[in-house]
């Protein structure tokens, strides 16, 4: 049976797909009215990732019902909570993660959260809206990639959202590279709307990393006495995310030293322009004195008798915009 032949949700129950994992950590997929029974199977006959729509009332009503988990797990899977959180609850392990949103075959930029309730043989995962990290591991499972143990596909889970964020922090790495050339050429261009783009983006994805960097570091040692396989697996993304952390601060303060620097040469740029308008008005203001005291049509005007009276005046006006000129470069004016 392939995914293909499934329909898109349950009848009864909103379930967007299901797995059965075996021993040897190959996948099948599982009819959505065999969830139940799949759930109910002992431990040695592998384990199930069942993902959950939390749009379909009814896959909120399966949860109520029929999720073999505890209140608190079921809770936390239809709750609408979204603090990032990681904890035990007795041999479960419950958490919201962040991740970002899926729209048809792409990823955009918007974190959404991805909540899961992980027991000795099921992984139970629920989304509001399509999430990336979900996605691309069920792909993975359709590809043939094995996945022996629960801890090992929400490892996988868990690193596809480590590693979608590395590829956004390179994303726009390249886009400060752009807005740095552009920022260096001999007429600065006015990037401060890149700049701000960059900066936003990368202060909500520090925000996201902090707080799960910091539930990773809080529960891991408490999740390693339940279950010593998720803990060393917590351990080793809790590093992967300390190092994409410390590389989305640094595009953060390269970004802001470049938006001081676009300032800076905006201001610049502002400052010459205004002192060749203020050297312009210097030159022409002695020369507008002079034609505005020669139009003034009084009687007893200089030049007003005599011939090439107009020339003269002309000459006078000339003559003053010359001194100007010299008075200026005497004093250093530019």
């Amino acid at each position: 049976m392939t995914t293909a032949n499934l329909p898109v949700t349950a009848p009864t129950t909103g379930i967007v797909w299901a797995y059965r994992f075996r021993a040897d950590g190959s996948a099948e997929p599982i009819a959505h009215e065999q969830v139940d029974a799949a759930l109910t199977e002992p431990g040695g006959a592998g384990w199930v990732w069942v993902h959950l729509g939390l749009a379909d009332n009814r896959c909120r009503a399966w949860i109520a019902k029929a999720a073999p988990v505890s209140e608190v797990a079921r809770e936390l899977l239809a709750g609408s909570d979204t603090h990032v959180r990681l904890d035990t609850i007795g041999h479960e392990l419950i958490g919201v993660l962040p991740d970002l949103h899926q729209e048809f075959d792409q990823a955009s930029e918007d974190l959404v959260r991805l909540r899961f309730v992980m027991g000795p043989n099921f992984v139970i995962t629920a989304r509001q809206r399509p999430v990336q990290s979900a996605e691309n591991t069920r792909r993975a499972v359709e590809s043939g990639k094995r996945f022996p143990t629960a801890v090992s596909l929400l490892d996988a889970i868990i690193d596809q959202f480590a590693d979608a964020i590395s590829r956004m922090t390179e994303k726009l790495g390249d886009e400060l590279d752009a807005v740095e050339d552009h920022v260096m050429g001999d007429e600065p261009a006015d990037e401060r709307h890149r700049i701000a783009h960059v900066r936003l983006q990368a202060v909500r994805v520090h925000r996201q990393l902090a707080q799960l960097r910091s539930v990773f570091h809080r529960t891991e040692t408490r999740v390693a006495q339940e279950n010593a396989a998720a803990g060393a697996a917590i351990s080793a993304l809790a590093q992967k995310l300390d190092s994409i952390d410390a590389e989305v601060a640094s595009l953060h303060e390269r970004a802001r030293l470049l938006r001081d620097e676009i300032v800076a040469n905006m201001a610049e740029v502002t400052n010459r322009r205004l002192l060749t308008l203020s050297i312009l008005t210097g030159f022409l203001l002695p020369p507008t004195l002079v034609t505005g005291f020669f139009g003034m049509n009084t009687k007893d005007l200089p030049f007003q008798n005599i011939d090439g009276g107009t020339w003269w005046a002309a000459a006078l006006a000339v003559g003053v915009t010359a001194l100007t000129f010299f008075l200026l470069r005497r004093i250093r004016a530019f």
